[in-house]
């Protein structure tokens, strides 16, 4: 019944997790019933955001192009302490833990978790520059460092585990590392915008060792 045109912006939005048939039609009809004005606000809005944004070279959080070296805000923030890393799955886990207000460590996003049923291996991930650069590098600078595995519960958060523990075992990291993962308070699918922060301040001080 639509023209076309708005069948195919429509099937463009359904790229976005959450946003399903009915979602993205909503999004292409109020995108054509913007005024002329905010319509050119938005495309320059777009643009100015795969222009100017990037990927944080240490830790792969949110980084400005204009910042130097491409690094976050929190990777050179010198008040945070470098004897905690917290490992996260997307970039957007990271807002999650911020709104604790409570963890002042380091970060490291590895981007995929291991899934060979979605055909996505540990090469399609950070770990090895995790444990070939990052952890070692904190090391060097503290005598004893604690990972937190910040996952969404599932098969692919426990291979992801394992594999980085068998690698930091491999590579001789682990006498020195605490490897802990949050309280199992967390809803098993949780979504990060949802999660509020008395939630997430119980599963970083009830972490346990693993």
């Amino acid at each position: 019944m639509l023209p076309q045109a708005i069948e195919d912006l429509s099937e463009k939005f359904q790229v976005f997790p959450g946003i399903g048939k009915r979602s993205s039609q909503k999004l292409a009809l109020d995108l054509l019933e913007l005024d002329i004005q905010k319509y050119q606000e938005l495309l320059g809005s777009l643009q100015q955001v795969r222009q100017e944004i990037s990927f944080c070279k240490t830790c792969g959080f949110f980084s400005s192009k204009k910042q130097s070296n491409s690094i976050c805000e929190i990777c050179q923030d010198e008040t945070r302490n470098s004897y905690q890393l917290c490992i996260l799955e997307k970039p957007t886990d990271v807002l999650t833990i911020e709104k604790s207000q409570i963890f002042r460590g380091k970060y490291h996003v590895l981007t995929n978790l291991i899934s060979p049923l979605d055909n996505i291996f540990a090469e399609n991930t950070t770990i090895s520059q995790l444990v070939a650069s990052r952890i070692p590098s904190l090391l060097q600078k503290n005598n004893d460092l604690e990972v937190i595995i910040f996952f969404r519960a599932g098969f692919a958060a426990e291979a992801t585990t394992a594999y980085i523990k068998d690698l930091l075992q491999e590579k001789g990291l682990l006498k020195n590392l605490k490897i802990t993962k949050l309280a199992q308070g967390l809803p098993l699918y949780y979504n990060p915008d949802t999660l509020d922060q008395a939630t997430m301040i119980q599963a970083l001080e009830d972490r346990r060792e693993i």
